[in-house]
């Protein structure tokens, strides 16, 4: 009898659980073959100069036994460096995140991916070619364009090939044809253009932490996704003009009327009040507002989302190929940051910076600000006016973020590294 038990318990110590080999320890023949071999945890990765079995960044992990820490469980194969979340959403895949960190980072947020339908045509019995489509012959050519499925760029192995796909789309959003209805026509949703963006951002982080890929991919695409954004928000201006906003974590829009003097940005565990109370105006317009946490480029130690303001002047917004038609006189702006936890916020250390629309240029703006820790606020101690005072008409980035927040590449974790286009090892350099 005793007997039988020992064997039993020898038997259950050494059987491997799901989620528990070390990615280490398996080879290019298993490596992520299964659940037992680290299949949602596990990738083979040949470009480094030792091909081997690599964990996945945590945030792409999909198999969350792979995270979590001994106890009454098996300690995951992933556990030395990711947490399994302690809380899960439905809407979105992610079910790890680094180290300590104990919370879903929105920077790094994954919607689910389907792959229904197709790439490059649309989802009808009979497929229509994407470039043959004309949404300006009925409402229902519109609704079709939305059933054309970004998330399949995925799957590519080329990256030429993954980036022309994902340009393809974004290219048709801004046709001028294709463009003009989705701003224009009443059965528009703005959802549906926000929706691709937020795919686009998505397709563009994780193709880049996969694949190590140069600044050149993102260059390619992101100008496109940030025109796509513009023409979501001109399209929120005439769908609900009188305010509109929306979060989805990788990317925000809110839009606003000049009269409303203020826009609050919700952002994680923040909110950044833009304040033009003190801008006087020659005529009414738009504050329009697309937001985005910088760290899925890169940039961390950031309190505050970047915040890209394009506002306009005039009663009806036009979105123009140049996009240079914003207004350059918008100014006196007071930012207001308040934080949700518990940091306590060193008021000499916090600036406000300006930030290009590739990310690449970020710039002290010199302003300084005065924070009160009990009510957890912090406010510009002179309201901001560019300086000089932009004359190309594309609109002003912002965001608040510790002196610091470059100063250390060896604070970033794995996918922060790779994402700002650095060496990762073991650490960061």
């Amino acid at each position: 009898m005793f007997v039988l038990i020992f064997i039993f318990i020898t038997t259950l110590y050494a059987q491997i659980f799901v989620g528990q080999s070390l990615c280490s320890t398996l080879t290019s023949t298993n490596c992520g073959t299964d659940a037992i071999n680290g299949q949602g945890w596990c990738y083979w990765d040949s470009t480094i100069a030792t091909p081997a079995c690599l964990t996945l960044p945590c945030y792409l992990i999909d198999e969350v036994a792979a995270c979590r820490t001994g106890g009454t469980l098996i300690t995951g194969g992933a556990n030395t460096d990711c947490d399994s979340l302690e809380t899960f959403s439905l809407q979105y895949d992610n079910v790890c995140c680094d180290k300590n960190l104990g919370k879903l980072n929105h920077a790094f947020v994954r919607f689910t991916m389907n792959f229904d339908g197709y790439v490059d045509s649309t989802n009808d019995i009979t497929p229509i070619p994407m470039a043959s489509l004309d949404i300006s012959q009925s409402v229902k050519d519109m609704f079709r364009l939305y059933t054309i499925n970004p998330w399949l760029a995925a799957q590519e192995t080329v990256e030429s090939v993954f980036q022309d796909k994902l340009i393809a789309i974004l290219d048709k959003y801004l046709e001028p044809n294709t463009r003009d209805v989705l701003i224009s026509e009443p059965k528009s949703y703005p959802f549906y253009i926000e929706r691709t963006v937020y795919q686009a951002l998505q397709l563009l982080r994780d193709w880049t932490v996969m694949h190590k890929s140069t600044i050149a991919l993102r260059n390619a695409i992101l100008p496109k996704i940030w025109s796509v954004a513009l023409v979501a928000l001109t399209r929120m201006t005439k769908f609900q003009p009188n305010y509109y906003q929306s979060n989805h974590y990788i990317i925000n829009f809110a839009i606003i009327p000049y009269f409303k003097n203020s826009l609050k940005i919700l952002g994680q565990a923040h909110t950044l009040t833009i304040d033009w109370n003190a801008f006087a105006y020659n005529s009414n317009g738009f504050v329009m507002v697309y937001s985005y946490p910088p760290e899925q480029f890169g940039i961390i130690k950031a309190y505050t989302d970047v915040i890209c303001i394009r506002p306009f002047q005039g009663g009806s917004v036009l979105y123009v190929d140049t996009e240079d038609n914003y207004d350059n006189t918008f100014s006196q702006i007071k930012f207001i940051y308040y934080w949700a936890d518990s940091i306590i916020i060193d008021q000499t250390k916090l600036k406000l910076f300006q930030i290009s629309d590739d990310t690449q240029t970020i710039t002290d703006t010199g302003s300084s600000f005065t924070c009160n820790q009990s009510s957890r606020t912090c406010t510009i101690n002179t309201n901001y006016s560019p300086n000089p005072a932009p004359i190309d008409g594309k609109g002003q980035n912002y965001f608040i973020g510790h002196v610091d927040y470059n100063l250390l590449q060896s604070d970033k974790k794995r996918a922060q590294c790779i994402l700002a286009y650095k060496t990762w090892t073991t650490t960061c350099a």
